[in-house]
């Protein structure tokens, strides 16, 4: 070969890789271009859903604080109702044990003791919280002492 012709195929040889490497850059450029605006798009829907979930939150959160509130008197209610239910049982001993008091504890002692025991609770709820009220004059009356004797004598011995 000619030197001549060697440079001249070399040249083309070159030049066929520089059009090449320019075709790649360009491919390269493209893709890039539309990574960029891909990521530009990914970072415009990010930061939306950024700003959508930070309204989310500051609406969420005085609903959350409502809630907890909410709960709490809840849970007020539900225990001043539990006390007053426990208050009223005490109104009420003096009609739900009148009948096994006034039929005393023949064969039936266990009963007729916790009626008593009752009836002593409710005298000493009204003592400590409201002395003047009719109910205690009532259960008092069945809370008057009742003689050992009285009791044995009821009983059945084997």
């Amino acid at each position: 070969m000619i030197p001549t012709e060697d440079a001249s195929a070399r040249k083309r040889e070159i030049e066929e890789k520089l059009k090449q490497e320019q075709e790649t850059l360009s491919f390269i450029r493209e893709n890039l271009e539309k990574s960029d605006q891909q990521t530009k798009g990914m970072v415009s829907i990010l930061s939306s859903f950024e700003s959508r979930l930070m309204q989310l939150e500051n609406s969420i959160i005085p609903v959350h604080k409502q809630t907890e509130n909410l709960q709490c008197l809840q849970e007020n209610v539900d225990k001043t109702l539990s006390c007053m239910d426990h208050v009223i049982s005490y109104y009420h001993v003096a009609k739900d044990t009148d009948r096994i008091i006034r039929e005393g504890p023949t064969g039936r002692l266990d009963e007729y003791l916790a009626c008593i025991a009752k009836i002593q609770k409710a005298v000493e709820y009204f003592q400590d919280n409201n002395p003047d009220s009719p109910e205690l004059n009532t259960v008092v009356q069945y809370s008057l002492p009742v003689s050992i004797a009285a009791l044995f004598s009821s009983l059945k011995f084997i």
